[in-house]
């Protein structure tokens, strides 16, 4: 298959498999605020937040490591492969038994310590963060399990299983809060279709490679082979995953944890769109590495060109529903005083998503050449002068606070990455960069912006159907405009496909 089909057939089930995933998961947590209430919500979100930044800090870059072999060396050395898989496994698996163990020393001490209840008690806290806790910990060896999937581009098998089981995970939390059950009843479901998923990634890969993959195992060829990569990608996620959830950790010790579970439910909507943006990336990486190990470099641009302005143009109309569809979403599915609480920041939250959208092609590039050590020295640096801010602004503004330390951290990473981005992997100006996306962001603004801005001065308190038809027009524009501001190979693929799909059509009326 062509790499652009293969790329395209990626893209398509990441995108498809996280929109239900997003639909699914409204249902389900509109079910646990109104049955459970809103510590519940809170228990289940600094759970999975704390999970993500322990996995994170063991992750070790063998999932990037992994896209990128798998990607290099799949289709003409299956046994080197098989080696990566087994060494990856290994270190995996013994991962996951040290955070399982630490994680169930130090539950009640966290609900006892740090979190802030109001209405669960801390016994069922407690257990409601050890039973949720080992089951999504197995994040770890799932993500080696996905990540080789996504090396050989067949993405959709590992969004058929993240897809299957979140579904499973959210319908059976409404079929169990529907027909009474507790808290506890919910952890332990979630638990379940986490074993499930872990169980369906292990026998496809045994389908894939044979069984003797699945047997941990060590080769000091593929470690020798990867340390240096591996050691970049890990300071890469442990520093990453700090910045994106230190809000949320903050947020945990300072504010009630009911405050907790609505801000964490309203960043992991606006953050679906940005796992659509790292997903597409995700696809990228193996056509990328691939270019990058033939030696194609003008390929390697063109194919960053044509990704980088799919991720820009289209990530803004996704973010502008969120926008604009906030206030009244939120307020059905909690209540109007939450909804007026989040409104603002959930505003912020989009800007400094989409600020991080536009940077997430770039950051594939780095890994597709090599060089990771780019966002980790960007990181590290961030955390001396971004993190104490984001404190600050917590502390003081609340969960707008929250919103503005988010865009500044994207500030601090434009003025950063970017011309060591152009320069050290595209050889291109980083002025070219700079003025690409801020003519799209000013389109977003003429168009998204202005309607918002005179829908709010003619109607303030408007429904979800003016609001609709608002955003409707705005899309309208903003369509138009992205026309004339995306790059030329954008727009000759576009062309391409217009006229390959219009001669399907005209010999099909034939």
């Amino acid at each position: 298959m062509p790499v652009s089909s293969r790329l395209t057939r990626n893209i398509a089930a990441n995108l498809a498999g996280q929109s239900l995933l997003l639909v699914l998961g409204l249902v389900a947590v509109k079910f646990v605020f109104v049955r459970l209430g809103d510590d519940a919500l809170g228990i289940i979100y600094f759970t999975l937040t704390l999970n993500t930044l322990l996995c994170a800090a063991l992750d070790l870059g063998i999932s990037s490591t992994t896209v990128r072999q798998v990607s290099a060396h799949g289709p003409h050395d299956a046994r080197y492969v098989e080696a990566l898989v087994r060494t990856a496994a290994t270190f995996y698996w013994l991962a996951w038994a040290v955070l399982a163990v630490a994680l169930w020393s130090a539950a009640p001490l966290l609900v006892t310590g740090w979190v802030n209840l109001t209405t669960l008690d801390a016994a069922t806290a407690t257990h409601a963060l050890r039973v949720l806790g080992l089951g999504a910990l197995t994040a770890l060896p799932r993500s080696l399990y996905a990540s080789l999937f996504g090396g050989l581009q067949r993405m959709e098998v590992s969004n058929t299983i993240d897809v299957t089981t979140g579904a499973l995970q959210q319908l059976g939390t409404v079929v169990l809060l529907a027909s009474g059950r507790g808290l506890l009843a919910v952890v332990y479901w979630f638990a379940v279709c986490y074993a499930l998923g872990l169980a369906a990634y292990l026998t496809l890969t045994a389908r894939a490679l044979g069984p003797r993959a699945l047997r941990p195992g060590y080769s000091a060829d593929v470690v020798a082979r990867n340390r240096r990569f591996s050691a970049g990608m890990t300071s890469v996620s442990i520093l990453g995953m700090i910045h994106m959830h230190a809000d949320k950790v903050i947020v945990s010790r300072l504010l009630p944890l009911g405050t907790l579970g609505v801000w964490g439910f309203a960043a992991s909507v606006v953050t679906r769109v940005s796992v659509l943006t790292g997903a597409v990336g995700q696809a990228a990486l193996p056509s990328l590495s691939a270019l990058f190990h033939r030696g194609d470099h003008a390929g390697l641009l063109a194919q960053y060109r044509k990704i980088h302005d799919l991720v820009c143009l289209a990530t803004v109309p996704l973010f502008a529903a969120i926008a604009f569809a906030a206030g009244p979403l939120l307020a059905a599915l909690f209540d109007r005083e939450i909804a007026a609480m989040l409104a603002a920041p959930v505003v912020l939250l989009c800007v400094g998503s989409y600020m991080s959208a536009t940077l997430t092609i770039p950051y594939f590039v780095t890994l597709a050449v090599g060089r990771p050590g780019i966002a980790v020295q960007a990181n590290g640096l961030a955390l001396v002068a971004v993190l104490p801010v984001t404190g600050l602004l917590v502390w003081k503004l609340g969960l707008l606070g929250a919103g503005l330390a988010w865009i500044a951290y994207q500030a601090f990473m434009y003025a950063y990455s970017v011309p060591r981005v152009c320069a050290e992997c595209l050889a291109t100006p980083a002025r070219r960069w700079y003025a690409h996306v801020l003519t799209i962001a000013a389109l977003a603004l003429a168009t998204y912006g202005v309607i918002a801005a005179l829908g709010r001065l003619a109607v303030p308190d408007a429904g979800i159907g003016a609001r609709a038809a608002g955003y409707a027009i705005a899309t309208a524009a903003f369509g138009a405009g992205a026309m004339k501001v995306m790059a030329g190979e954008t727009r000759a693929v576009l062309a391409r496909r217009w006229r390959s799909r219009a001669a399907a059509a005209g010999a099909g009326a034939r």
